[in-house]
C-alpha cells in the first residue's frame, strides 16, 4: 500500500514551517469541511486525510519521524521504479505528479541491454562477497566456546521473544483504534500533564458528554511533562493507563489493539463529574482568553480516582 505524502495533502514544501502548515491547512479544512459538503463522501475521507496530515507535520516528534520514514519509502520505491521502467521524476503537487506519470506511459524507455548485463555482474558480485561472509561468520561461531541465552518475556500467559522498543515519548501508540487526533487549530486551550512516580502512562483525553470519544491519546515515560494544546470547546475527563516496560505485541479485546505494558498498574478516571476539565474560549473585554489545566498524575496519590476495567479504557 503506497505511502501518503502529507506535505502533498496539504500543498506545503517539504521544508515547510510551522506557521506555512498551519495556514495551509486551515485553508483546505474549510474547503473540505463536511459541513460545506454534505453527502459527498470523498470531500469527508479527503478532510480526514487533511486533519492526519496536519496531527502528524504541526507536532516536531512526529514530524521527525514521518520525514525518516517517508524518506526511507520514497528512496525504496525510487529504486523499484529504476529497475522496472528507468528513472523517473516528481514534482511538488499532486497534479504534475500524475500529469508526469502519464506522459512517461506514453513515452517508454526502452530496455538497455548493457543494464541487464550490469545487473547481472552486480548480483554475481554479490554471491561472492555474501560467501565469504558466511564463511567468516560460521569460523567465528566455531571459534566461541559459549553461547549467550536470550532472554524471554511472557505476555497474557504466551512466552514470545524480546521485541524492540517500537515507541517514544510522546507517541499516539492507539489512534489506530480511536482515530485521528481531534483539535482545534484556532483554540488555545492547553492542559499540561505531569507524570510523578516511577511509572509510565498512556493519557486519554475524553469528551464528557456521550457517546465519550477519545479524541487524545498519549504515551509518557515516567518523571516527564507533556502540554496538549489546541483542544477544542468543551467538557473533558482523562482515562489512564499505567505500567512499565511497553511491548508492542501485547494485545486486548480479541487482539483488536495492538500495545501495552507487560507490568500493568491499573486503568483509571480522573476529573470526573463535576471536576471534568472545562475548555471554553472567553471574552475578557477585547482580549480573548482560554482555559488552562496543570495537572500531576500518579497511580497513588492523585485524588477521586475511580479505576476501571480495560474494556472501560478502550470504549469508543
Amino acid at each position: 500500500m503506497a505511502e501518503r505524502n502529507y506535505y502533498i495533502l496539504l500543498e506545503v514544501k517539504s521544508n515547510a514551517t510551522f506557521d506555512e502548515i498551519k495556514i495551509s491547512y486551515r485553508a483546505l479544512a474549510k474547503k473540505y469541511h463536511p459541513d460545506k459538503n454534505i453527502g459527498n463522501k470523498a470531500a469527508e475521507e479527503y478532510f480526514k486525510e487533511i486533519q492526519q496530515a496536519y496531527t502528524v507535520l504541526s507536532n516536531p516528534e512526529k514530524r521527525k519521524k514521518y520525514d525518516l520514514k517517508f524518506s526511507y519509502y520514497n528512496k525504496t520505491q525510487a529504486q523499484k521504479r529504476e529497475y522496472a521502467t528507468g528513472p523517473q521524476y516528481t514534482s511538488g503537487s499532486a497534479y504534475q505528479y500524475t500529469k508526469q506519470k502519464t506522459q512517461t506511459k506514453k513515452n517508454p524507455e526502452k530496455k538497455d541491454n548493457t543494464e541487464s548485463w550490469q545487473i547481472l555482474v552486480s548480483v554475481g558480485i554479490a554471491l561472492v562477497l555474501l560467501y565469504f561472509i558466511i564463511s567468516y561468520s560460521a569460523e567465528k561461531n566455531t571459534a566461541s566456546s559459549t553461547t549467550v541465552p536470550q532472554p524471554t518475556e511472557k505476555v497474557n500467559d504466551k512466552k514470545i521473544e524480546p521485541s524492540e522498543p517500537a515507541i517514544s515519548n510522546f507517541d499516539s501508540p492507539y489512534s489506530t483504534y480511536f482515530g485521528a487526533e481531534i483539535s482545534d487549530p484556532e483554540s488555545k486551550n492547553s492542559i499540561t500533564i505531569f507524570t510523578t512516580g516511577n511509572t509510565e502512562a498512556v493519557v486519554c483525553l475524553v469528551e464528557k458528554d456521550a457517546p465519550n470519544r477519545t479524541i487524545r491519546n498519549q504515551y509518557m515515560v515516567s518523571q516527564t511533562e507533556f502540554k496538549m494544546n489546541e483542544i477544542p470547546d468543551g467538557d473533558y475527563f482523562l482515562r489512564i493507563y499505567y505500567g512499565t516496560d511497553w511491548n508492542p505485541k501485547k494485545t486486548f479485546l480479541n487482539n483488536s489493539i495492538k500495545g501495552g505494558f507487560n507490568t500493568e498498574k491499573g486503568f483509571v478516571e480522573i476529573n470526573t463529574g463535576k471536576d471534568a476539565l472545562k475548555m471554553k474560549k472567553m471574552k475578557n473585554g477585547s482580549i480573548d482568553s482560554y482555559s488552562t489545566y496543570e495537572i500531576k498524575i500518579d497511580p497513588v496519590s492523585n485524588q477521586n480516582i475511580k479505576s476501571i476495567s480495560p474494556a472501560e479504557f478502550f470504549q469508543k
